[in-house]
């Protein structure tokens, strides 16, 4: 090696060293900023863990009723009893307040009520994910009754799920599923132990298969404390029921003889709702006279409900509701309100309240002379013109012998805009002139979302307002759910 090369090769080390030196040098500073901020931080801790922050200071008791009354408010609008839908468990509900904080965790599990309310609303996703889930999240619900709904109209999702809640049918207060025919899971095994079940819903769906075998469902034959049924185009034959003991009950999708044969062995219903499927048979059927029952739902979706109404009285009538029921056919329809006032008219019974959800307004002109004493009169999805809904108003307005006993009169998501003028001579007339009629109390008009607010006149808004102060107790509200009157 040359004189030249040794002597670049040490200049070459000393670059090197001089560089680790910096580098050591370096790391010296930042591990003495580093021990600053560690010190600095076990202050800024000890600070924090001083700090009682006013909302943790609340006794555990209220925490628990506002953690409630969350849940209330952001599963509100189900059928039924708010449950929490596990498929939102992630961003709302008591997995999320107990991700908060440590003192929320510990009162969000120890919070059974929180937990017993389950809606297990989505078939999506894994099974090992669901159940994985609902093994956490039963036991906390402790020895509280379960209010259990499995997902809709889907049989498979309850047969995988029921051996997860099976265990706690002792628990099971209210229980609603899907299954199918023949049954793939043990469902009778829970038979005999559901000592607190009141409420239960069971649909069917039937599969792709021509031929559908026979299975009888008895699981639910022995419930001494069921007291609601549903049941959802299931023949009644295949699912044996305490019927003696219901208090209400839904049929949907069975013919009229099944309908006829079950409420022949339900001495104590009080509350029935039906909407039935058509039949062919026109077998002699022995009539019914049913003096407990007080609520009529007559759903006609299926088509054939109406044909059940000649073979069924009932004296103590005092709701009725009707849903979906018109039909294209003029003929039929002149049938089926035949039938209905037939019913009324053989029952003598005193409704007071009448509702009448998707139907057209014609018909509700016939209903509402067909029980002209209700005191309580509920529109709902109603579809009509300004004008026809004007002519109705108009009605109540000049004849006294029409609604004579409405107290109260509301239009739920009307499929119309606001007929102000005819609205306020309505309100007044009732309101003012009360001989031979009941003076009304309520009055709530709420428009369909896609609808065109449209604020009334001055004139009317004033009249309008006066009414309210008087005590009337008006709701109108349009598109953004304000009262326009506020």
């Amino acid at each position: 090696m040359s004189s030249s090369q040794g002597t670049l090769g040490l200049l070459h080390n000393s670059a090197f060293r001089a560089r680790l030196y910096e580098i050591d040098a370096e790391i010296d500073v930042l591990d003495a900023q580093l021990a600053r901020l560690r010190a600095e931080r076990k202050i800024v801790t000890a600070t924090l863990d001083s700090i009682v922050y006013p909302i943790l200071t609340l006794p555990v008791e209220i925490t628990s009723e506002i953690f409630m009354q969350y849940l209330d408010a952001v599963f509100a609008g189900q059928v039924g009893p708010p449950r929490v839908e596990l498929r939102k468990a992630r961003t709302s509900g008591p997995l999320v307040l107990s991700r908060v904080c440590r003192a929320w965790r510990s009162i969000a599990i120890n919070t059974p009520l929180l937990w017993c309310r389950v809606f297990a609303g989505s078939p999506h996703g894994r099974s090992r994910d669901w159940r994985k889930l609902l093994e956490c999240w039963l036991p906390r619900a402790g020895n509280q009754p379960l209010y259990l709904r499995l997902a809709d109209f889907d049989p498979h999702f309850t047969a995988l799920h029921f051996p997860t809640i099976a265990p706690y049918s002792s628990q099971w207060r209210a229980f609603e599923c899907c299954i199918s025919t023949p049954v793939t899971f043990r469902i009778n095994t829970i038979r005999g132990r559901l000592p607190l079940l009141r409420e239960l819903s069971v649909k069917w769906k039937e599969l792709d298969s021509v031929d559908v075998e026979f299975s009888t469902i008895d699981a639910f034959s022995v419930a001494p404390e069921l007291r609601k049924v549903v049941i959802y185009n299931l023949p009644p034959k295949w699912i044996p029921l305490p019927l003696a003991q219901l208090t209400h009950l839904t049929l949907y999708g069975q013919t009229i003889a099944d309908a006829i044969e079950v409420l022949h062995q339900c001495p104590g219903l009080e509350e029935l709702s039906i909407d039935l499927d058509d039949e062919a048979d026109e077998d002699r059927r022995a009539p019914v006279i049913h003096s407990r029952i007080h609520k009529l739902c007559l759903s006609n979706e299926c088509a054939a409900t109406p044909e059940i109404l000649p073979y069924i009285t009932l004296p103590n009538l005092h709701s009725l509701e009707l849903v979906n029921w018109e039909d294209l056919d003029p003929e039929i329809n002149l049938e089926d309100r035949e039938a209905l006032h037939d019913l009324l008219q053989r029952s003598q019974c005193a409704a007071d309240s009448i509702s009448l959800h998707g139907c057209y307004i014609d018909l509700v002109d016939f209903a509402l002379g067909a029980v002209w004493q209700v005191s309580q009169v509920t529109f709902d999805r109603i579809s009509c013109t300004p004008s026809r809904l004007g002519e109705i108003l108009g009605r109540i307005t000049s004849d006294s012998k029409f609604l004579p006993n409405m107290t109260s009169l509301h239009l739920l998501d009307c499929g119309t805009v606001v007929p102000y003028v005819e609205v306020a001579d309505m309100l007044d007339a009732r309101r003012h002139n009360p001989e031979g009629v009941s003076r009304l109390e309520s009055f709530h008009f709420i428009q369909d979302r896609k609808y065109i607010e449209e604020e009334p006149n001055a004139a009317v808004k004033g009249k309008l307002r006066g009414l309210m102060d008087e005590g009337l107790d008006i709701r109108i509200q349009g598109r953004d759910r304000r009262n326009i009157l506020e």
